[in-house]
């Protein structure tokens, strides 16, 4: 049989020195930095990174920024992350900084005034003569050792990401993926650590907070969600029922699935791995309505609903959603499934979360409004792939994926066809 009991998360009720005994003895015992690196810096990102600093102890933080051009708006944030909530700003700083130049990731110290500007310009300027710079030569190559990882870049982004500190992960070392859509760690697992004996530990995680970019380093929380959590197995299959393991994880998995749950802003929980997939799966089915009719549209959530024609591009899109997850064999031992993904009840959950982020702008919008690469690939694509696999046809589901990849081409070449005209005169 199943123990749920050992899967269930304790709830702690957290304190300055309960936090700081719980961590300090986690690390005496397991020897970890108890180090907590977070690779990807936007809206997650940004607001995970600020919710771990406002714990009463919080671990030490390291930002990955992944380009000197990042590192210059960091600057001009006054190297701190604020989070827009209930009509305030809540500011947190003091976290260390690691910029990647040239392949290399560098170690920045807190400078400010010129010498920051400075180090901006060396940075940028990516030569051997930067290098013998007094300014750049306080640059310290950060070849450290990584013990947990959290990734939080766009799907498309993530391996390219985890390649760039591929070197600084061990077997010991503890991934978190939080992106949209699903897939993401087959491509870790092929392009990244395709031995199995090399690969760190994986934490899969759904996040459902509502979150808008208001600059760089200023994340807006419209609304409060869940961060559900779960391991995974280094195949990157979550554990299933019929391999059932203990929680006897590895120490790096357990330090940081701890520190996240008693992070309250997170509203954290640590779900079993047969319960975080269907969160997965039903989180994939609402993505595939909602953002890729509202990017293509060019529309808030809520402006799908109330529309009888898009009620039935909806109801189409689900229907084929719907006959995949059913048939997944990954599934298939687990009573409910059909009633759970029905079309039916995938449209009533779609229509609830649409009504209640009627005036949010989805993620793939965003994507599409600044012209970033689209996460359909792992959404309505993920769906297609899996549709092809089971002697499914997903037609409609591949037709919306390829309208936005065309509605992007397109956009990004009208601006590059556009010329250009100065209209301030002789």
């Amino acid at each position: 049989m199943f123990n749920s009991s050992r899967w269930t998360l304790k709830r702690f009720t957290s304190t300055s020195t309960h936090d700081e005994g719980e961590l300090g003895n986690e690390r005496d015992s397991r020897r970890h930095s108890g180090r907590i690196h977070i690779l990807g810096v936007g809206n997650v990102g940004g607001f995970i990174a600020h919710a771990l600093a406002s714990r009463p102890s919080p671990p030490p933080i390291t930002l990955l920024l992944q380009d000197s051009n990042i590192y210059r708006q960091w600057i001009e944030k006054k190297r701190a992350i604020a989070v827009h909530s209930d009509g305030l700003d809540s500011i947190k700083s003091g976290f260390d900084i690691s910029v990647l130049n040239d392949k290399i990731w560098y170690s920045l110290p807190e400078w400010s005034g010129n010498k920051s500007e400075e180090a901006y310009s060396l940075l940028a300027q990516r030569s051997q003569d930067a290098k013998a710079s007094p300014v750049f030569s306080e640059l310290v190559e950060d070849n450290s050792h990584i013990d947990c990882l959290i990734v939080t870049c766009k799907a498309p982004q993530t391996v390219k990401a985890v390649t760039s500190v591929k070197h600084r992960l061990s077997p010991d070392s503890t991934i978190l993926f939080l992106q949209n859509g699903m897939g993401v760690l087959d491509e870790v697992n092929s392009k990244v650590f395709p031995f199995p004996g090399t690969r760190p530990h994986y934490v899969a995680g759904v996040f459902s907070h509502g979150l808008a970019r208001k600059g760089p380093f200023h994340v807006d929380h419209k609304a409060i969600g869940t961060t559900l959590l779960s391991p995974v197995s280094q195949s990157g299959d979550l554990i299933s029922q019929d391999n059932e393991q203990s929680t006897d994880w590895a120490p790096t998995t357990k330090y940081l699935l701890r520190t996240l749950n008693l992070t309250q802003q997170l509203v954290a929980t640590t779900e079993t791995p047969v319960a975080l997939l269907q969160y997965q799966l039903e989180k994939l089915a609402m993505n595939a309505v909602i953002n890729s009719m509202t990017a293509l549209l060019d529309c808030v959530n809520g402006e799908l609903l109330y529309n009888y024609s898009l009620t039935r591009v909806m109801r189409m899109i689900l229907m084929e959603v719907s006959a995949v997850i059913c048939a997944l064999p990954e599934l298939k031992d687990i009573p409910g499934i059909e009633d759970r993904f029905s079309a039916e009840r995938l449209r009533r959950i779609t229509v609830l979360l649409a009504n209640k982020t009627g005036r949010n702008t989805s993620s793939m919008l965003q994507d599409m409004q600044y012209r970033r690469m689209l996460e359909v690939h792992y959404i309505n694509g993920y769906i297609v792939r899996r549709g092809e696999e089971l002697g499914i046809k997903c037609a409609l589901n591949y037709m919306i994926m390829h309208l936005l990849l065309g509605k992007r081409s397109v956009l990004r070449q009208r601006e590059s066809g556009a010329i250009p005209i100065d209209l301030s005169g002789p």
